[in-house]
Protein backbone atom coordinates (compact mmCIF):
# COMPACT_ATOMS: atom_id res chain seq x y z
CA UNK A 1 0.00 0.00 0.00
CA UNK A 2 1.29 3.46 -0.98
CA UNK A 3 2.63 5.71 1.84
CA UNK A 4 1.16 9.30 1.11
CA UNK A 5 4.18 12.10 1.45
CA UNK A 6 1.03 14.81 2.15
CA UNK A 7 -1.04 14.76 5.36
CA UNK A 8 -4.91 15.22 3.26
CA UNK A 9 -7.74 15.33 5.53
CA UNK A 10 -10.38 13.47 3.33
CA UNK A 11 -13.38 15.19 5.38
CA UNK A 12 -12.55 18.41 3.63
CA UNK A 13 -15.29 18.92 0.65
CA UNK A 14 -13.17 19.23 -2.03
CA UNK A 15 -10.58 16.27 -0.89
CA UNK A 16 -13.33 14.37 -0.56
CA UNK A 17 -15.06 14.52 -3.80
CA UNK A 18 -11.76 14.40 -5.69
CA UNK A 19 -11.67 11.06 -3.78
CA UNK A 20 -15.01 9.47 -4.31
CA UNK A 21 -16.64 11.67 -7.13
CA UNK A 22 -13.76 11.19 -10.08
CA UNK A 23 -13.92 8.10 -12.95
CA UNK A 24 -10.52 7.37 -11.81
CA UNK A 25 -11.41 6.29 -8.45
CA UNK A 26 -15.05 4.73 -9.17
CA UNK A 27 -13.65 1.38 -7.37
CA UNK A 28 -13.04 3.34 -3.89
CA UNK A 29 -16.41 5.01 -4.35
CA UNK A 30 -17.89 1.02 -4.44
CA UNK A 31 -16.06 0.13 -1.54
CA UNK A 32 -16.99 3.24 0.38
CA UNK A 33 -20.63 2.42 -0.12
CA UNK A 34 -20.58 -0.93 0.60
CA UNK A 35 -18.72 -0.42 3.75
CA UNK A 36 -21.19 2.57 4.62
CA UNK A 37 -24.47 0.53 3.32
CA UNK A 38 -23.07 -2.81 3.52
CA UNK A 39 -25.79 -4.04 6.25
CA UNK A 40 -28.54 -2.64 4.49
CA UNK A 41 -27.89 -3.81 0.95
CA UNK A 42 -29.23 -7.31 -0.80
CA UNK A 43 -25.74 -7.78 -2.46
CA UNK A 44 -23.07 -5.59 -2.60
CA UNK A 45 -22.50 -2.72 -5.21
CA UNK A 46 -20.28 -3.70 -7.85
CA UNK A 47 -20.66 -0.08 -10.28
CA UNK A 48 -21.60 3.16 -9.87
CA UNK A 49 -22.43 5.89 -12.59
CA UNK A 50 -21.10 9.24 -11.61
CA UNK A 51 -23.27 11.87 -13.18
CA UNK A 52 -21.98 15.48 -13.40
CA UNK A 53 -22.93 17.49 -10.33
CA UNK A 54 -22.90 20.89 -12.38
CA UNK A 55 -26.15 22.08 -13.68
CA UNK A 56 -25.87 23.76 -17.08
CA UNK A 57 -27.32 27.22 -17.34
CA UNK A 58 -30.67 27.23 -19.11
CA UNK A 59 -31.45 30.83 -19.89
CA UNK A 60 -28.54 33.82 -19.78
CA UNK A 61 -30.29 35.35 -16.33
CA UNK A 62 -29.21 31.99 -14.78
Amino acid sequence: MPVMKHSINPKVDCVFKALLGSEDNRHLLVHFLNAILGAELPAPITSVELLNPTRDREFASD
